[in-house]
């Protein structure tokens, strides 16, 4: 999960759109982000969102830079600040159909699975794996949806040494969705064509 983090990152620094004040609001928080200043990224893209309260995304990328956060934070303390600073923001959004805000509630939740696997994963294992596919019951080609469900699916199967052959299909068919995908609205989700190829490279 930390190297799709760093994918992200990659990604949405490297996007460009023509700049408006939000374009480039936006990628000064994007640019912060980059920089590891993850504190003045979330507050200016909360200072965005209640300026653009109709556009749900600048709180998409501040639960997703809290929740990217908590992937890689060894503190243990600070990382449940960004796990919950992240889920407050995901929970009062009212975004229960957006298929993209969905897929961002199964990573926070496996952030938050991950800092205790062992007594948290029986627990919020169903949670993920529902919330994934309320995502693609939603938008069933959303390519993150599929790559996150599979990715996810595969590394549960990994740790019981099953065969994940039905996840590697999932990868692929993700793939083939990310090339598809065409993106429209400045900032809006893209990521994680090169992880899907990634994963799909050691794929059995």
């Amino acid at each position: 999960m930390k190297s799709i983090i760093t994918v992200i990152i990659c990604l949405i620094s490297s996007t460009t759109f023509a700049q408006s004040n939000y374009e480039k609001s936006m990628g000064q928080a994007m640019s912060l982000w980059r920089s590891g200043e993850i504190q003045k990224a979330s507050a200016l893209l909360e200072r965005i969102s209640q300026a653009e309260k109709d556009n749900w995304i600048p709180a998409y990328y501040q639960a997703m830079i809290l929740t990217a956060a908590a992937f890689r934070e060894k503190d243990k303390e600070a990382q449940m600040r960004y796990i919950q600073s992240a889920e407050t923001i995901l929970n009062n959004g009212l975004q229960e159909n957006n298929s993209e805000w969905l897929v961002l509630k199964a990573m926070n939740t496996t952030a938050l699975m991950v800092t205790d696997p062992m007594t948290k994963a029986k627990e919020l294992s169903p949670v993920i794996i529902s919330l994934y596919k309320k995502a693609l019951a939603i938008t069933p080609n959303n390519p993150r949806a599929v790559l996150g469900l599979a990715e996810f699916q595969m590394n549960a199967k990994k740790y019981f040494n099953q065969d994940s052959s039905k996840e590697c299909e999932d990868v692929k068919k993700a793939v083939s969705l990310f090339n598809e995908e065409k993106v429209t609205v400045p900032f809006s989700p893209s990521w994680g064509k090169d992880r899907a190829e990634q994963i799909l490279k050691v794929c059995k």
